[in-house]
């Protein structure tokens, strides 16, 4: 191969390239990291270093969506480390901080309650996925972290590297290119396409994605919801075993809470806003004085549920679950205000 062939197919490369970014920073992506298992890792790995008067955000989704950071920090005075993580139930991460750190500060514990009271087992989804999370941590390789780096600069720089371990269908990784973009004709999808609407930055501060701005966006978005919570009575476990469930989760976050306050930390538990169908199912299957107050008494921690204080219920989740980043915004900065006006932090 000659010197011309090679200049020839490396401009050609180059001009897709920058083509193929042109087009899709055109269509509104962000540039903005993957939130995989080696930035959980990374900031997992950050508490080990952190004193008493810390802050750890754990908890689902919600967490991620609905306490920001910045704010959270003008407040406060401390940037928190955000290890909540979508999907998952994280009784899971705050085993882990008791059992495997000697961090002694404050956790502020969004709970979700169809995932925090999901069974505590590798058995089940949203614990199993926490999990996986947590084990990669602990078993990461100077590999690991070395991958982990090099991307960084990379993902700095393009939006068509927008991707996440996720299954959302408008992500620009090979594999949902291949799944959705490129349709096939033998595709018939078993379920509503899951879209991306949302980004993060380093820290892990997550910033919603057109699902605030376009209802079109945000009800496929509900429409997922829909789909995931349409679950036949026939295949509910008998009320016996949801009780059994529920006082065993409850016990064992009175064990964890009380094993975490011996050396000196403190949890703080919040439930943060939903609405319409979530909220109604929630409120239905979970209702919160068998289920939230029975957290907050028992362990006798700080709890914060939204229903509770008009600063926290006047929003409206705009796919029912999640708040839009304004909204999130003053969201953190009033129950940060409150959390120092009780003394909770």
């Amino acid at each position: 191969m000659n010197k011309k062939t090679v200049f020839l197919a490396l401009g050609l490369t180059l001009v897709t390239l920058i083509f193929w970014e042109l087009h899709w920073r055109s269509e509104g992506y962000p540039i903005a990291p993957e939130d995989d298992k080696h930035l959980y890792a990374e900031h997992r790995a950050s508490i080990e270093n952190l004193g008493k008067d810390d802050v750890v955000l754990l908890g689902s989704s919600r967490v991620l969506f609905d306490f920001q950071l910045d704010e959270f920090e003008s407040v406060t005075g401390r940037r928190p480390v955000m290890l909540a993580a979508a999907g998952t139930n994280p009784i899971a991460a705050l085993k882990d901080i008791v059992e495997n750190s000697s961090y002694s500060g404050k956790i502020i514990l969004g709970i979700t309650p169809p995932l925090y009271f999901s069974p505590p087992t590798m058995d089940q989804f949203f614990f199993r996925r926490a999990q996986k999370l947590l084990d990669h941590y602990h078993s990461r390789t100077w590999a690991d972290r070395w991958t982990h780096t090099v991307k960084k600069p990379l993902q700095n720089t393009f939006a068509f590297l927008c991707a996440s371990p996720e299954t959302f269908y408008n992500e620009l990784d090979p594999r949902t290119l291949l799944e959705w973009k490129i349709q096939l004709p033998a595709r018939v999808p078993g379920e509503p396409p899951f879209p991306m609407f949302q980004y993060l930055d380093w820290d892990r501060n997550i910033t919603m994605w057109r699902a605030d701005t376009d209802p079109e966006y945000a009800k496929m978005v509900t429409e997922v919801w829909k789909d995931a919570v349409n679950v036949p009575p026939e295949a509910l476990p008998p009320p016996e075993v949801i009780e059994e469930g529920r006082k065993g989760t409850i016990a064992m976050t009175v064990g964890l809470v009380k094993a975490f306050e011996e050396r000196g930390g403190q949890v703080i538990f919040v439930r943060c806003p939903s609405s319409d169908l979530f909220l109604d199912i929630e409120s239905k299957a979970f209702p919160r004085d068998m289920y939230f107050d029975q957290l907050v008494e028992q362990t006798g921690s700080f709890g914060y549920h939204f229903q509770d204080y008009s600063f926290m219920n006047k929003y409206t989740p705009p796919e029912w679950s999640h708040l839009n980043t304004p909204d999130a915004k003053q969201f953190t900065l009033d129950v940060a205000a409150q959390m120092l006006k009780d003394g909770a932090l």
